[in-house]
C-alpha cells in the first residue's frame, strides 16, 4: 500500500518542524523497565588498601628515623631512614602504575583480537 493512500492510523508520523526548519523526531516510548545500576558502585577496595597501605608505611617510617648510610653502585651518603622508605615506596607505585598500564592494554588488545576473530567467524 502507498503511504499516501494509507489511512491515517497507519501512516508512519511526520517529524514536526520547528523554527530552525530542522525536523524534530517523533517521540520515543518510556522503557518499562528500569536503567541498570552503575558498574563499579561499590566499595574501591583499591583505594582502601592504598590508604591502609601508606597508614602502616607513615607509622613505620616516623618510628625509623634514624640516619643510614646508602650505598648504590658508585653512589653512596648517609640519609635519614624515612627517605628512604618513602623513595622506595614512590618508586614501587610508580613502577607498578607503569606495569599495570602495559598489562592492561595488552589485555584489551588480546580481547579486541578474540572479538573480531569471533566476530569474523559468524560472518562465514
Amino acid at each position: 500500500m502507498d503511504e499516501e493512500r494509507a489511512p491515517a492510523d497507519q501512516r508512519k508520523p511526520e517529524p514536526e518542524q520547528t523554527g530552525l526548519d530542522k525536523p524534530v523526531p517523533p517521540e520515543r516510548p518510556a522503557r518499562s523497565e528500569p536503567a541498570p545500576p552503575p558498574v563499579d558502585a561499590g566499595i574501591p577496595w583499591g583505594l582502601v588498601f592504598f590508604l591502609i597501605l601508606s597508614v602502616l608505611m607513615a607509622i613505620f617510617a616516623v618510628q625509623n628515623t634514624q640516619d643510614v648510610e646508602l650505598e648504590f653502585l658508585t653512589w653512596s651518603g648517609e640519609f635519614p631512614l624515612i627517605m628512604i622508605i618513602v623513595g622506595v615506596f614512590v618508586t614501587a607505585v610508580i613502577l607498578d602504575e607503569i606495569l599495570g598500564t602495559f598489562l592492561r592494554r595488552r589485555r584489551r588488545t588480546r580481547r579486541m583480537e578474540k572479538q573480531e576473530l569471533e566476530r569474523l567467524r559468524k560472518q562465514r
